[in-house]
């Protein structure tokens, strides 16, 4: 497979490009583009600058990595490549957009994947022999034993009342007159 460019449109509304290695690797990423007819513009200046070296500017990064941006003739910045952890890595990539850049086809990577073919026709499906048996089924797990309950709270045992006074009897009989 050789390399490709990749066309997506961003969260923003911009649209940037990728040109990737025949591995699916990203070597350049465009600059934001306000729109696919600008950026499509980006991916014909990077075919016409890939193979002039004079257009590649090395640079190294705080940390200490490399990496290169592509510029038009125009001083333009085109592209970036990712960082690299030696000099000798970011020239393999500097290559690699020579090599690929120049012939590689244009793709919308916003576009969604191709539905999967239909199912065969029933003539195919019929001629294949039957479906193995189902494996057996294992034994069906047990349910976890519930949790126990909590015991209940014993209520505090009812306060005893105290006995009653009995009320004096009434005489039962009055005096007699």
């Amino acid at each position: 497979m050789a390399g490709k460019f990749e066309i997506k449109t961003g969260k923003t509304g911009k649209v940037r490009f990728n040109l990737k290695a025949s591995n699916g690797q990203v070597i350049l990423t465009s600059e934001a583009y306000d729109s696919a007819a600008a950026a499509k513009k980006g991916i014909a200046s990077v075919k016409k600058n890939a193979t002039n070296d004079k257009r590649f500017e090395r640079k190294t990064a705080k940390d200490g990595s490399t990496y290169f941006v592509l510029k038009a003739a125009n001083g333009e910045t085109i592209g970036k490549s990712e960082m690299y952890k030696t000099v000798k890595s970011m020239e393999n990539g500097v290559a690699s957009v020579g090599k690929h850049a120049p012939d590689a086809p244009v793709v919308d990577g916003d576009a969604k994947p191709a539905a999967k073919p239909a199912a065969k026709p029933a003539a195919k499906a019929a001629a294949k022999p039957a479906a193995k048996p189902a494996a057996k089924k294992a034994p069906a797990k047990k349910a976890a034993p519930a949790k126990k309950a909590a015991p209940a709270k014993k209520a505090a045992p009812a306060k005893k009342a105290a006995p009653a006074k009995k009320a004096p009897a009434k005489k039962a009989a009055a005096k007699k007159k």
